[in-house]
């Protein structure tokens, strides 16, 4: 049996193969981020099609932080009770599910649309709102939101899901004090790698005093940012924070980019004629594994079964994750179990997310062309 349908152990927790849904927002709550039906049924679609580890769309852990007005959010408890359909549906039926947690700093634009400034690492980064404008984070600013964080883990906890997996990556708040695109603070949040880095693991730390203490706490991390002028930070760089949050107790890292830039994404969307490059994270996950020992996952481009085999043979990932293809085929886990290896049928064109006039999403696949074997 290939590796990639083997067990794998994160934390406290057993996964039933390798293959990992990264999360990726499906804009299916309420403007208060409470789930419906809609969102257990996708996550039991999920389970039901031999998806190792699920991890949700990202939910917003403050009002400050919300995307999307149709964005999962775990800032009250009034939230629970959806979560708990969402994750008894996945257990029915023997699957492990993992709540994403976020904070989208200046990149907020459903606060934004309320009136809310945007909340920025560094004065004058982010886009300008002509309603909110952007204001310069306060260290009370920092320890609220880091405070959030580790209250949205215990909601995460209490509704029964398998852990949580903060968002670390796509230029989102932790990116944003990352980066030195993004941070040019000059106290102790920012200039060194170290002050940069301090507020992911803060909000480790915050997760941790609310948890259980063998409760599996993982991130997605951006390791690396793909700017075209090649500012920010470096993979070295994101290697040695990788290693940091791993001495903090983080028990599966998802090796993905940080800050993109237009070269990152004509690297990572395809065309019929020009099919995007499987695995394009693949190197810099090779580069974190030479600093980290805790179980790493990658994604980016992950479409074809011999690719995924490799890159857990080499011994740079022990999964990888993937999501658009999902969209396209729920059931392609188990189109693979069932020894139709055929590669993925998604081209990465990006189609699959458009917004609104108000912001509001709707994922579905948008290809012209029908999926293998209909008319």
């Amino acid at each position: 049996m290939s590796i990639l349908f083997q067990p794998q152990w994160l934390g406290r927790i057993e996964i039933r193969n390798r293959l990992v849904r990264s999360a990726t927002y499906y804009g299916l709550a309420d403007e208060n981020g409470r789930v419906g039906d809609a969102s257990v049924e996708l996550m039991r679609t999920l389970a039901g099609n031999a998806v190792g580890l699920i991890i949700t769309g990202y939910a917003f852990v403050a009002r400050s932080g919300q995307v999307f007005p149709d964005m999962n959010g775990i800032d009250n408890d009034e939230q629970i009770p959806g979560y708990r359909r969402m994750t008894r549906a996945v257990h029915d039926l023997q699957g492990r599910v993992v709540m994403q947690i976020a904070h989208g700093g200046v990149a907020s634009a459903t606060a934004a649309r309320r009136g809310e400034p945007r909340l920025a690492v560094s004065a004058g980064d982010g886009p300008s709102d002509s309603e909110s404008g952007t204001r310069e984070m306060t260290d009370e600013d920092i320890e609220t939101i880091v405070d959030a964080f580790g209250r949205a883990a215990r909601r995460v906890e209490e509704a029964g899901f398998d852990g949580v997996q903060i968002h670390g990556a796509h230029g989102y708040l932790i990116t944003q004090f990352l980066s030195l695109r993004s941070n040019r603070r000059t106290d102790r949040w920012g200039g060194s790698l170290e002050n940069r880095m301090r507020f992911a693991l803060e909000v480790v730390r915050a997760i941790r005093r609310q948890v259980d203490q063998d409760f599996p706490v993982m991130i997605k991390l951006g390791c690396r940012d793909y700017l075209d002028d090649g500012e920010g930070m470096t993979i070295e760089e994101g290697a040695r924070v990788a290693a940091a949050l791993e001495r903090e107790g983080v028990c599966f890292i998802e090796v993905s980019h940080g800050m993109p830039g237009r070269s990152f994404r004509k690297m990572s969307h395809g065309k019929e004629k020009t099919p995007i490059r499987e695995a394009y994270l693949l190197p810099d996950a090779r580069v974190v594994r030479g600093s980290t020992s805790v179980p790493l996952a990658v994604v980016g481009g992950m479409r074809s079964l011999s690719v995924m085999q490799e890159a857990i043979d080499s011994g740079a990932v022990d999964c990888v994750s993937l999501c658009r293809p999902l969209i396209r085929e729920p059931d392609l886990i188990t189109r693979w179990k069932s020894g139709d290896t055929r590669p993925a049928d998604c081209l990465s064109c990006g189609a699959c997310m458009k917004t609104d006039e108000e912001g509001k999403g709707e994922i579905r696949c948008r290809q012209i062309r029908p999926l293998r074997g209909e008319a």
